[in-house]
C-alpha cells in the first residue's frame, strides 16, 4: 500500500516515511501541494496525508480536488496542521468546510497516525485511545463507518 505526503517541513515529512515505512507502508514525500498534486496520477496512493499551511497550493486545496475528481475521489485524504493552536477549531469540528476523511493537529502521536492510516487503508479498526471526542462528549462518527 503507498502513502503520499506533502508537507512543507522536511522534518514532517522524514518523520511520516519513518513511521510508515516501519508499517510496511511504501512512502512517497512532497514539499509543496502542486508536486504532490501532479504525482498522485503516476503514484496511485492508496492515502494521502496534507499539511493544511504550504506555500502555493495549500492542503485544503490539494484535498479539493482529489476529492473532485472522479479518479481519485474515493482515495481517503488525511489533513495534518498545526493551524488549530489557539482557535476554536479541534479535532472534534475537523471536517467543517473539508473533504477530507480524517484530521490531525500537529504535535500528533505517531502511532495515532500509523492507526488513523490503518484504519483508513486497510478497515483496521481504530484503538479507543484514539477515538476523538467532541466538545460535548459525543463520539467523533468517521464518514468511512
Amino acid at each position: 500500500k503507498k502513502v503520499l505526503i506533502a508537507d512543507d517541513a522536511p522534518e514532517i515529512v522524514e518523520m511520516l516515511h519513518l513511521v510508515l515505512e516501519r508499517r510496511g507502508y511504501q512512502v512517497v514525500g512532497f514539499d509543496n501541494g502542486k508536486k504532490a498534486v501532479e504525482a498522485i496520477p503516476e503514484e496511485k496512493p492508496d492515502i494521502i496525508l496534507l499539511d493544511i499551511i504550504m506555500p502555493g497550493m495549500t492542503g485544503l486545496d490539494v484535498c479539493e480536488k482529489v476529492k473532485n475528481d472522479p479518479a481519485t475521489k474515493d482515495i481517503p485524504v488525511i489533513l495534518i496542521t498545526s493551524a488549530t493552536e489557539g482557535t476554536d477549531l479541534d479535532d472534534g469540528f475537523w471536517n467543517i468546510g473539508t473533504q477530507s476523511d480524517d484530521f490531525l493537529s500537529k504535535p500528533f502521536n505517531p502511532a495515532e497516525l500509523a492507526a488513523r492510516v490503518d484504519q483508513l487503508v486497510l478497515g483496521t479498526p481504530l484503538p479507543p485511545e484514539f477515538v476523538k471526542r467532541t466538545r460535548s462528549g459525543a463520539q467523533r462518527v468517521d464518514p468511512s463507518e
